[in-house]
Parts: C-alpha cells; structure tokens; sequence
C-alpha cells in the first residue's frame, strides 16, 4: 500500500482553526473508490502550520502528497514540499487550488514540485492516482502539468459540469480523526461549507472570473448533511464559501435547517456567507431569520467601487446610490449589523474618485463599518492575465500576508504571500499611499466612533458634507496636528517600509497583545491609550467649526464620554443638550439640531481594567457590536 498525505495548512486565531476542507474533497472523491482504496493508504491531514520538521517527523515514508495551496499558506506549502523532497526524493510532489495558476511557473521555479492540478481537483487527482497505479503515462490525466521526458507537459482541460458525484469529506467521516483526536481537544473547529460552485458574474479580481466552470450546485441533501456534522460535531463557526449565497431559492430552505440545528444542538454558533446581490428581499429574509437565533457575524453590503469607470472596467454592477441607501436603512431598522466594501487599487481608479466613493458610503447611512480591501493580484484571475496587466500598468509589491489578530512573527519563513497592487494608470502610488492613509482615519475616527457624532451633528445641523468634515481634518493631521500626526505616522509607518521592500503592511504594539492589528483598530487604540492628549489636541480642529462654545463643549464632553476605555467606572453625566435623543435620530432629516434641556445620563463602562483584554474583547471582538462606545441611559 502506497501512503497518501493531504496539506491545506490555515492560521490558528485565539486556538480556533479551520477543518481543510478543499484537501478533504480531494481526498472523499478519491477515496471513496475501491480502486484506489486497493493501492493506496490515507494517512493523515496536515491542517495546521506546526514546525516544519515536527510534522516530517511524522509522515511514513509518503508515496504521493497533495497540497492545497492559497495565498495564507502557499509559502508554508512550498517550504513543506521542498523538505519533504529532501528526505523520499521519489515521493510525488502534487500542488493544487486556486493559487497555482493555469501555467508552468511554479513547476519551473520550484524544482522539487512534480506536478500541477489546475482548477477543480477532484476528478484529476483521482485520474493522477489511477495512471501512477497502473503506471500509465500522465498525458492521460486532465487538468494538469508535471515533468515529462520532453520538459513540462500540459494536459488537455476538462470541465466537469455535475457535482452530483462529488463525496463529502464530512460525510466521509474523513474529519473525524481530527477533531475526536485528544491531542486536539484544546482546538475549536471552524468549517467551510459549499453549496454551490461558481459564479455567474465575471467580476475580473476573483478566482471564478478566470474559470471556465459554469455555476453549479451541490445536492440539497448533501448540504444538510454536512451541516448535521458540523452541529453534531460542536463546530462554532461555519463560513459558506458560496459565491452569491441566497441566489437559489433554496437556500432560504438551508438557512432555515441551519436554524433548527441551532436549536436542536447549540451549533453552528455563527454562519456567514456572501449574499447574492440581485435578490435583495430573499437575502433580506434570509438574514432575518439567521439573526433571530443569533447566527449572523454581520450582513455585508459590498460596493468595492463607486466609479462608472471602475465598475464597468471590472464587470460588476452595484445597486444604485439610493437603493444602497434603502438597504441599509432596512438592515438598521430591523437591528441587523451591516458592513460595507471598499477595493483600493482597482483599475480606472483615482484618488478622487476612491476617497468620494468611501463617503457616499457614509453619506448613504453606513455609520458603522466600512472594510477597505486592497487589490490584490490573484491567480487564475483575469485582472492576473499578462495582457490586462499591462493594459492598466499595473504594478504590485509581493510580501508577506500578516493576516489581522494572528500572532506577530508567527511562521515568519514560512508564512503567507500576497501581491498587493500599489498603482495603475490611474492611480500612482503615491496616491496609494495617501488614499490607504485617509481611510485608515475615516475608518479609526468615524466607524470607531472617536469623532463620530461630531461628523454626524456637523452633517445635520450645518451641511458639512462627511467628504468636507473628513478631508479637512486629514489636511489638519498632515499640516498642523502632532500627537494625531505621529499617531497615523505610527500605525501606518509599515507602509513607506513596504513599499520600498523592506517589509510588510502590519500593525503591532506590545500593549494590545501579541497579535497583528487592522491599521483603523491600531489607530484607535493608541488614541484611546493616550485618551487625554487625543482630546487635548483635536479640540483645535473641532472648535472653530462652532460658534456657540457652550454647545461645543457639551457635545465635546459627551463625545468623550461615550468612548469606552479600560479602568473605567459607571459615572453619571450631565449635558445642556439631549444628545442621546438627537443621535438616536440621525437619519430623521426633519430632526437637525438637538433639543435644548437639562440631561442627566448613566454612563456604562465596560469593566475591564487591563489593555490587552481591553483589545481583545472591545475592539476584535467587539467590533461588530460596537462595544466602544459605552451604554448610555437616563
């Protein structure tokens, strides 16, 4: 019997981890074939990034390995492989998902690499087994690339257009040597479901766009399956890697089943997806009832770009301005979290046009969380192809990924990969920079809450747009400011050292934990370890905005207050304005200026006298429930 192994290595985040699902498909639709159970023996799943010669310690003389490769593992990936081939030189190195792209170029640049799957693996990897079985010449098998007699061979591509036969890893009971193993009892499993494959959109930075695979789905039953291992097998947290879940009718018919499992066993405890965006009221009835039983991590609201251009040259379509608006309106009323958005980088974007789109953002109602993702440049893509590429000059910088709350110098050699892009031929990367600088305050001020009812009364009571407020005050940090100035400069100083090279863009700080921080979490942190000399100085740019004082500095005082911190008590405080009132009515465009009366309010703290578990359960955890801002009442 031959050994066979399976690598999809993820990141741990606070002892949680992901079952690798992509290998385990790979491994059921082999394995559930007596041909290859005849020939070959499945060992074992690396999923997590232990040392690497702790886990050659324990592979037995491996005959074929398979690697599942993504951008937060492909460098852990290779240097496994390349130390693996060191030791059984005749071992059979296989690299597959989805960032090996539709070419030679990992085989050339990686001599201990054997063979490439391209796209879909199931069905080649099965073929690939078979034809080493039988000894049979690889040109046979689909889909893939390896080394031949003649220099690196392409075979021929076949879409597989059914997933009716594709086994479940779940079912196969493939996982549950993992999580009923006592070596990882201290492990909480998180879990990848697919009911769908696909995408009937074409938008060109995604991994689908590049793909030749129609959108397909998965049989019904098998879905339910799946998710009654999971909820039997106490996984907290599932994330549906489905393109445009609620797309289907039935997956109002899936998140109901979800729901009786909730209920039934207590998991999953969270499920989230990514909706469809043209079906807006069976998305919107889904989310409901996910969040009646607490399910929902948050509902996104994605744009990615306001531009014309921009949405024309990546072939997406947004909803309108105003139906934007309506959604969100919707979302709030019935109490559900949204977040929204944003690409930086994308082809045919401007500064102008990047920084207008964020405060349409705020501007259309979305007060709470804005996501600036940057442009990344992924394989198998059609923003990836060389053509494109060179058609919007686009120019990337590949470093390390320090991806957010992983812990800092974790894996360092071995980490993860990502080829940011820091200019087009719209934007130059000096407007990069600035545009990353400006949301990074955009996000820590507003979506934090440290200036966000100051931007909200201004909007109200004297129509200074968010894009006015927000602007100015970047202007004020980068030309008048000090503390603020050397704050920004502080987080974001990791972006001047990657753009020359020299490093990677993350944020850490030995006060908040051992662990990365988003640049709008780091901002908001040292402002709120240094709470009084934020105050001290934004009072500068606040005031002159005002020329009643007496209100400035009610709002001013209540402001402040409302900003949870550590070492807090309860408090009570007095303001000549009802502010509560008035920011309870933002969006009543009739209501433009608070009332005028004496207010007596209890102040909630959060009880938590310590920084680190400050970060932790405010500012990671908290985010999404808005923990920084204090409890307030009458």
């Amino acid at each position: 019997m031959k050994n066979v192994y399976f690598v999809q290595p993820s990141a741990m985040l606070n002892k949680s981890v992901y079952l690798p699902y992509a290998a385990g498909c790979i491994a059921a639709y082999s394995f559930a074939k007596q041909d290859i159970r005849n020939e070959y023996r499945l060992c074992d799943f690396i999923f997590m990034k232990s040392p690497i010669q702790d886990v050659i310690s324990t592979l037995d003389n491996p005959f074929v390995i398979g690697f599942s490769c993504y951008m937060w593992n492909i460098d852990y990936n290779l240097s496994l492989a390349k130390a693996v081939k060191e030791k059984w030189k005749d071992c059979i190195i296989v690299l597959g998902g989805p960032q090996i792209p539709d070419d030679f170029d990992v085989l050339a640049q990686n001599p201990f690499a054997d063979i490439l799957i391209h796209g879909e693996g199931e069905h080649s990897f099965y073929e690939l087994l078979k034809a080493l079985a039988d000894g049979e010449d690889l040109q046979n098998v689909h889909n893939i690339s390896y080394r031949s007699a003649h220099g690196l061979s392409r075979t021929q591509t076949l879409l597989i257009p059914s997933l009716e036969d594709f086994v479940s890893p779940y079912a196969a009971g493939l996982f549950d040597r993992i999580t009923e193993n006592p070596a990882h009892k201290d492990l909480q499993f998180d879990a990848v479901l697919e009911t769908t494959r696909g995408c009937p959109h074409k938008c060109i930075y995604c991994c689908w766009s590049g793909m030749e695979g129609k959108f397909r789905q998965f049989p019904t039953q098998r879905v339910k399956d799946d998710l009654k291992w999971m909820a039997t097998h106490k996984v907290a947290f599932c994330i549906c890697a489905d393109s445009n879940f609620g797309i289907l009718d039935r997956d109002e018919e899936v998140a109901s089943y979800i729901i009786e499992l909730k209920k039934e066993y207590g998991y999953p405890q969270k499920f989230e997806t990514t909706a469809t965006k043209n079906k807006s009221d069976l998305t919107f009835r889904i989310n409901s009832k996910l969040e009646s039983v607490g399910l929902n991590r948050g509902i996104s609201l994605a744009i990615q770009s306001f531009s014309p251009d921009v949405l024309k040259i990546i072939g997406r379509q947004n909803l309108s301005f105003d139906a934007f608006s309506k959604e969100l309106e919707r979302y709030r009323n019935s109490g559900m979290f949204t977040y929204t958005d944003l690409i930086l980088g994308l082809p045919g974007e401007t500064l102008d046009s990047f920084c207008r789109g964020l405060f349409n953002i705020i501007e259309a109602g979305q007060h709470d969380s804005i996501n600036i993702n940057r442009c990344e440049l992924l394989p198998n893509t059609i923003m990836y192809r060389k053509e494109f590429v060179e058609q919007y000059k686009i120019r990337t910088i590949s470093s390390r990924l320090c991806q957010n709350h992983s812990r800092i110098n974790e894996n360092d050699e071995t980490g993860s990969r990502s080829d940011v892009v820091v200019e087009t031929s719209t934007l130059p990367e000096s407007d990069w920079r600035t545009a990353l600088r400006i949301s990074t305050c955009v996000q820590g001020f507003h979506c934090f809450g440290l200036l966000k009812f100051f931007a909200i009364y201004l909007r109200k009571a004297k129509n200074i747009s968010y894009y006015d407020f927000y602007m100015n005050l970047y202007d004020w940090i980068e030309h008048k400011s000090v503390f603020v100035k050397n704050t920004l400069d502080t987080v974001c100083e990791s972006i001047d050292r990657f753009l020359a090279k020299k490093g990677n863009l993350s944020f850490s700080d030995t006060r908040f934990g051992d662990i990365y921080w988003d640049f709008q979490e780091g901002l908001f942190l040292l402002c709120a370890a240094d709470a009084e000399r934020w105050r001290t100085e934004i009072r500068y740019f606040l005031s002159p905005y005002f020329d009643d004082q007496s209100l400035f500095e009610d709002l001013f005082n209540y402001q402040q207050e409302c900003i949870a911190l550590p070492n807090q008590t309860d408090k009570q405080l007095t303001c000549k304005y009802d502010w509560k009132e008035y920011f309870e009515k933002t969006f009543d465009k009739n209501f433009t200026h608070p009332v005028k009366k004496v207010c007596n309010y209890k102040i909630a703290a959060p009880n938590i006298n310590d920084w680190e578990n400050y970060s932790k359960e405010i500012v990671w955890y908290g985010k999404r429930s808005g923990k920084f801002i204090n409890k307030i009442s009458e």
